[in-house]
């Protein structure tokens, strides 16, 4: 395959909106050491700047406490009208994250179990769902929250926070209700929030797969709601449907049945129930350029959000832990080109508690990194990315099997190859020729493929020990950082030719000077 560049073509800013921000599972995890840790690293290394989680309300934060909480007074008459209001684990929760280096993109979830109106949870660690028995109670309770913010963080510091009304309320294992009343609770909690501070910036819908984000504007139009920004996720699939029937679920319970009788562990099961290469491979590349496409159309110019996204919607999923999730979110932030004024990945820390918190050191969890604080194929793609010059040339996106993007600092140029492929199993390898119309004095490489930025091959090499020592965790962090190389190459005549291969999946980054 034969390059030919003009660095001198025309120039757009490089897109820096994924540093905007990440994910990072749900609040609770904020108390813990080695995720502030986890944390803090992608602030420190990545220049990440806000960080969003869920179930900031959730009970495990003991929000509202209430005497029959505790089991031997459930039955004591009044007991459930005696409680207590306290923001302190939160009040833990933000001050780590500000210990972190980051910033709060705050999401308003889920429902405490006091004011809910009905007993539906989502998640492993049991969120309610339900809409709010009165309005008013989560209303008194954002409200204090708010103030409460105010008191200990000072105005001038909140109002540079950023304010999200729940979490995917489209989809029932997040929201038990229709869209009508998401859209009554973003109204009620909107206005109370304002009411505090009408600085304060608040927006939703915090949508999966692009959904209502033309609804959610026109319904606030119309209702004279405030909205300062509007938020979505996508994920690839989402432009397919979901692709869950009877017949995967009779699978399940043949896996379920066979791994019990065979000793297969947890991990492996989830990745067999979940993990399904033959459908991803048909996938079209660049899906979710389209998907941000549609979004931008119907948000106009009221600034846009993404707050999740990742390769794939799958926990426990081996992409993530590889080179493909590397080569994934390189394409994807590449395809952007200003479109999003915010891309947050989905997520920090693989210490993740939606299903289950696995302990093994790669498991396929979403993260970009392990459990043990070692960086992950994704988070060198992001230091890549980190690294571009502030210039990039606008060259049309093609979808081709390799794929290139060029930017220049004055004399200086860089050129990021990657081979994102949906196909699992694929490993071609393309012989590349660039010729580039400069005359390098020197180029270098950076490489993330299967031999280099690889824990989880080292990880293997050592026999997939379930728990790494911190002797191992140190070898493992030292022999996978994202280095740079001398690259052979050729310049006359005005012009410099490099030639390489890369393998499906694979990154590389090229620096001339």
């Amino acid at each position: 395959m034969k390059i030919q560049i003009d660095r001198n073509g025309k120039t757009i800013p490089t897109d820096d909106s994924w540093q905007f921000g990440i994910g990072n599972d749900h609040a609770c995890q904020m108390l813990r050491a080695d995720v502030c840790e986890h944390v803090k690293l992608a602030h420190d290394e990545l220049g990440i700047r806000y960080i969003r989680f869920h179930g900031i309300f959730d009970d495990d934060l003991l929000v509202i406490q209430r005497l029959t909480d505790y089991f031997n007074f459930a039955a004591m008459p009044w007991a459930g009208k005696v409680q207590e209001l306290s923001f302190r684990q939160i009040a833990n929760v933000f001050d780590n994250v500000l210990k972190c280096g980051m910033k709060p993109f705050v999401e308003l979830s889920f429902m405490p179990s006091a004011i809910t109106k009905g007993k539906k949870v989502g998640l492993r660690y049991r969120n309610h769902i339900d809409m709010p028995k009165h309005m008013a109670r989560w209303c008194d309770l954002v409200e204090k929250f708010i103030r409460f913010l105010l008191e200990r963080y000072g105005k001038e510091e909140v109002e540079s926070w950023y304010f999200e009304v729940w979490n995917e309320p489209d989809l029932p294992i997040f929201f038990h209700g229709k869209q009508q009343d998401y859209f009554e609770l973003y109204a009620a909690t909107a206005r109370t929030i304002k009411k505090a501070d009408a600085a304060l910036r608040v927006g939703g819908p915090s949508t999966s797969a692009c959904r209502w984000v033309g609804e959610f504007k026109s319904y606030c139009e119309k209702n004279d709601v405030p909205f300062d920004f509007l938020t979505t996720h996508h994920y690839p699939g989402d432009g397919f449907g979901n692709s869950f029937g009877v017949k995967d679920a009779f699978k399940m319970m043949k896996i379920t049945h066979d791994n019990a009788k065979n000793g297969v562990d947890l991990g492996d099961t989830l990745t067999e129930y979940f993990f399904k290469p033959d459908i991803y491979k048909t996938w079209t590349k660049g899906i979710l350029r389209k998907l941000d496409e549609t979004a931008r159309r119907e948000a106009g110019d009221t600034p846009l959000f993404t707050t999740e996204w990742n390769s794939m919607a799958v926990y426990s999923a081996p992409v993530h832990d590889e080179k493909y999730s590397a080569a994934f979110l390189v394409k994807s932030v590449m395809d952007l080109k200003g479109i999003m004024d915010a891309y947050m990945f989905w997520c920090c820390s693989d210490v993740f508690e939606e299903l289950f918190i696995l302990g093994k050191p790669f498991h396929g969890s979403y993260g970009i990194v392990n459990n043990d604080g070692i960086p992950k194929p994704n988070f060198w793609g992001f230091k890549l990315l980190s690294q571009l010059y502030p210039e990039r040339l606008d060259l049309p996106v093609t979808n081709d099997a390799v794929e290139y993007s060029v930017f220049v600092d004055g004399e200086k140029t860089q050129i990021l190859l990657y081979a994102q492929d949906f196909d699992y199993a694929k490993h071609d390898t393309t012989e590349l020729e660039i010729t580039i119309n400069t005359s390098a004095r020197s180029v270098t490489k950076q490489v993330i493929d299967d031999n280099h930025c690889n824990p989880k091959a080292e990880w293997l090499k050592l026999g997939k020990p379930d728990l790494l020592t911190p002797a191992q965790v140190k070898m493992i962090k030292e022999s996978t950082r994202l280095v740079s190389e001398p690259q052979a190459f050729t310049a006359e005549n005005g012009n410099t030719t490099i030639r390489l291969s890369v393998q499906t999946n694979d990154v590389v980054l090229l620096t001339l000077e």
